[in-house]
């Protein structure tokens, strides 16, 4: 069943899942709108990782989980931890936070294994999560053009320029509206919506609460069954548990195990 997504079922990280306390047979049990946007490269919606800490005890942590492919076509499992406040790990300028916070896509030029790389950064709001990416892994660009030649219209030059910049423009392709933008928690990292920009704005709106320790998400409640049910952030009563996850990238929310 899995072949026909974007990731083959012989792809998927086992054994990291494992770190997480998901098990083949706990991840090949996942209901259907949980498993469909990981195997197709999505962010996940919050699921309850189960995390060893160094004290033996196993924490409950709330996070989004997505699938992801590095340059050499290897399979990378990243993490996106619910936190209360945002972690500012890339330095972001006050402006550029409150930019994110309102829901904008930026550019900011980070470094990157001693290499200078644009990344496009995007707040998920739901877990306080930053997500970079490569600005030349997000082909925003040939995807425009494609449209551009299968519905012959031809976009602006201001037009083309804000996709670049990674805000979402409104183009009218025959007598429909749609919206073409930057959505990092999309596998290709950009989504096109058909309707306007007030439809692009719902669809990108989440309604949460970060006020609260408890919220939903699914949660494994024996061993191979999984429930949307209310959980608990026991990471922000725990000191520990970010030592618990191996980190490639240091104090960062967006982990590779």
């Amino acid at each position: 069943m899995i072949s026909k997504y974007s990731f083959l079922e012989e792809e998927i990280p086992y054994e990291k899942l494992e770190k997480l306390g998901i098990s083949r047979d706990a991840f090949l049990s996942m209901p259907k709108n949980l498993v469909d946007p990981i195997i197709n490269g999505r962010v996940s919606p919050i699921i309850e990782a189960r995390i060893k800490a160094k004290n033996g005890k196993t924490i409950a942590i709330p996070m989004k989980i997505q699938l992801s492919r590095d340059d050499d076509g290897s399979v990378k499992l990243l993490t996106y931890q619910r936190t209360k406040e945002i972690q500012n790990d890339y330095c972001l300028t006050p402006r550029e936070l409150n930019r994110v916070k309102n829901g904008e896509v930026i550019r900011k030029e980070l470094e990157e294994n001693g290499i200078r790389k644009m990344k496009f950064i995007q707040l998920d709001k739901e877990t306080n999560a930053l997500i970079p990416r490569s600005v030349a892994h997000v082909r925003i660009a040939e995807k425009l053009k494609d449209m551009e030649k299968i519905n012959h219209i031809e976009l602006g030059a201001n037009q083309k320029q804000q996709a670049q910049e990674g805000k979402p423009i409104e183009l009218n392709v025959g007598d429909q509206k749609v919206v073409v933008g930057v959505d990092l928690r999309e596998q290709q990292g950009f989504k096109v919506v058909n309707g306007d920009m007030d439809e692009w704005n719902r669809q990108m709106k989440i309604k949460y609460d970060l006020e609260h320790d408890d919220f939903m998400g699914y949660v494994q409640t024996d061993e191979n069954r999984w429930e949307y049910q209310k959980c608990v952030n026991e990471q922000s009563k725990k000191d520990n548990v970010k030592n618990t996850v191996k980190k490639e990238e240091k104090n960062s929310s967006k982990l590779k195990l």
